[in-house]
């Protein structure tokens, strides 16, 4: 599915982004407190999920309304120990099945099991998957963003684009990168974005609307060559 990287990642975005995410202190304070109850309640009994559950859903607003029916999901399948850890995993983990009177319905939580599983599984295993990710992801790698991946795509672009790159990179400092360059770009409306999008994290808003200064600096390196004025 992917081949070399349309557009290079270079040293210096990296480096920005990761000096960007130094100045987000409520982004990193919540990567902190989920670190923090992976390593208070490593094991994976329905109260130490459904805990878990509730903090990713809660710190990362992951828009599960059914938490409780969500963790019971999750028990049943990190109970079945044939499971391996790779890419498959997150979608078993995401796909959650509802009775609601007669009907059946599924529905499909991916960013939130990409979450639980970076966190709580293996966060070198597992990057997160959310719509700035998968559309930074896929403009490094094809020239231009797309949407709908499953994770077990998004999780082997991901890969590629790590392999790829000529320095090396932690699965959590890249995951920063995509989330980061993705909400600056959209903010700017910038490819693989077509407008200003005025949805973005709040946090990030306020970082990227500071006056000139070293902030301003370091918003240009993250967009890379030929995409300042």
């Amino acid at each position: 599915m992917f081949k070399k990287p349309a557009v290079l990642l270079e040293r210096r975005q990296m480096e920005a982004a990761l000096q960007l995410y130094q100045k987000c202190k409520g982004w990193q304070a919540t990567d902190e407190a989920l670190d923090s109850l992976a390593r208070s309640f490593p094991d994976f009994d329905f109260k130490s999920i459904l805990l878990k559950a509730a903090a990713v859903n809660a710190l990362y607003g992951t828009q599960v309304y059914a938490v409780v029916e969500v963790a019971e999901h999750l028990c049943s399948v990190l109970g079945n120990t044939t499971l391996p850890a790779t890419p498959a995993l997150v979608e078993e983990l995401a796909k959650v099945k509802f009775v609601r009177g007669s009907k059946h319905i599924t529905w499909t939580f991916r960013s939130f099991a990409s979450k639980f599983a970076h966190f709580f599984i293996d966060p070198n295993q597992f990057p997160i998957y959310d719509s700035y990710a998968v559309k930074m992801l896929t403009y490094h790698l094809n020239g231009k963003g797309r949407e709908g991946l499953s994770y077990e795509q998004f999780a082997a672009g991901f890969s590629a684009l790590k392999d790829a790159l000529d320095f090396p990179v932690t699965t959590r400092e890249l995951d920063r990168y995509l989330w980061l360059a993705g909400q600056l770009r959209a903010w700017k409306g910038l490819l693989p974005w077509r407008s200003p999008y005025t949805g973005i994290n709040s946090e990030l808003r306020h970082l990227f609307e500071t006056p000139a200064g070293e902030v301003q600096e370091l918003t240009r390196a993250v967009l890379g060559r030929g995409e300042n004025p």
